[in-house]
């Protein structure tokens, strides 16, 4: 029987503070297959969090790991992108909210090499999809509104995930739909029948008691 094997994004937002340097290593020896930086600036979302020095820092420590920077930024500037892509981001996303030329900021992006991602908030509408897809690598659709961690899953957003999905195939694009907000043990396959993937986990890793078994 086929097995489709499934990305595993591990939200640091979650992570112990004290010891992220611990707790990616623990992550990454064990099997998940990407770091996710949640950045946030107190005006896009109501939280602060990880700069890109820190994330310089990070990618010393781990030169191999693959690094998806989600930006919860206002506005987002081809500064802000530059930032985190010298410090090495190889994905990048952000809100089409946030930004005034979200064409012209994908191609930035792609331009230098790093996979190019728009995040949707539970309320966005993906139309706009349409007119973007040969600039897209991935889409995030987030399952929760953005700025903290330990949220419920939105259900209606997970009709979003299957419409983004077939909006992508019956204009002739395969597009990976990264799904951010609640993922767990418990629901992480209903949602992946909705055909998503990759899956950002944040305490459904980090905060559990045994994380080989998580």
């Amino acid at each position: 029987m086929n097995t489709k094997k499934f990305l595993i994004a591990g939200s640091i937002l979650s992570a112990d503070l004290l010891n992220l340097e611990k707790d990616v290593k623990e992550a990454l020896d064990e099997g998940v297959d990407v770091i996710h930086f949640d950045v946030m600036d107190y005006h896009f979302v109501p939280n602060m969090t990880f700069g890109p020095a820190f994330l310089k820092a990070m990618r010393k420590k781990f030169p191999d790991a693959v690094f998806d920077v989600h930006l919860m930024v206002s506005p987002v500037t081809e500064n802000i992108v530059d930032d985190y892509a010298n410090a090495g981001a190889n994905w990048i996303s952000f809100h089409p909210e946030a930004c005034i030329h979200t064409e012209r900021m994908l191609t930035h992006i792609k331009e230098m090499g790093i996979k190019a991602g728009l995040a949707l908030n539970p309320a966005t509408p993906p139309q706009m999809l349409r007119y973007l897809w040969e600039k897209l690598d991935f889409v995030l659709v987030m399952t929760v509104n953005p700025g903290f961690g330990g949220q419920k899953t939105i259900k209606a957003t997970l009709t979003k995930v299957a419409d983004v999905k077939k909006m992508a195939k019956d204009d002739g694009y395969d597009i990976s739909i990264e799904v951010d907000g609640g993922v767990k043990d418990s629901n992480i396959a209903e949602i992946a029948s909705f055909r998503a993937d990759p899956f950002v986990v944040g305490p459904a890793f980090f905060g559990a008691s045994d994380t080989q078994q998580a």
